[in-house]
């Protein structure tokens, strides 16, 4: 059975700059894929991955519904591992994956789709800076 311990073995098995907050809380940058500030949290069976894309437009906001509707294509056509999500307080890159699943290639997928996400979909989309 897969640990917290195995998730950090990962990390460093994959030469990913991370700050470990305890509890299964690691905070990751990855300056090859231009990751910053993902969260990556083991929360019982499931190793949850979220970064912060950026603030969520306010009702009304010009290009809100075409923003909304860009991040719903991208889930569809442009994102393997991750999605795009609304939280209380922004846009979010998501991911969840069972950690008895999750692998050394696991982990670096989902950061690297992370990564592409950030380069290649975010400069498009008009959100304001929040990760």
């Amino acid at each position: 059975m897969r640990t917290i311990e195995d998730v950090e073995r990962y990390l460093r098995e994959s030469e990913i700059t991370f700050q470990d907050h305890g509890d299964g809380l690691f905070v990751v940058a990855d300056h090859e894929t231009g990751v910053r500030n993902l969260a990556i949290k083991v929360e019982g069976p499931v190793v949850v991955f979220r970064l912060r894309a950026g603030d969520t437009p306010e009702p009304g906001a010009p290009g809100r519904e075409k923003l909304f509707e860009d991040l719903l294509r991208l889930n569809g056509q442009g994102l393997l591992h991750s999605a795009f999500s609304l939280g209380d307080d922004g846009v979010y890159l998501s991911a969840a994956i069972p950690l008895e699943n999750l692998d050394q290639n696991e982990l670096r997928a989902v950061v690297e789709d992370m990564g592409l996400a950030v380069s290649q979909h975010l400069p498009g989309l008009h959100l304001h800076a929040g990760n």
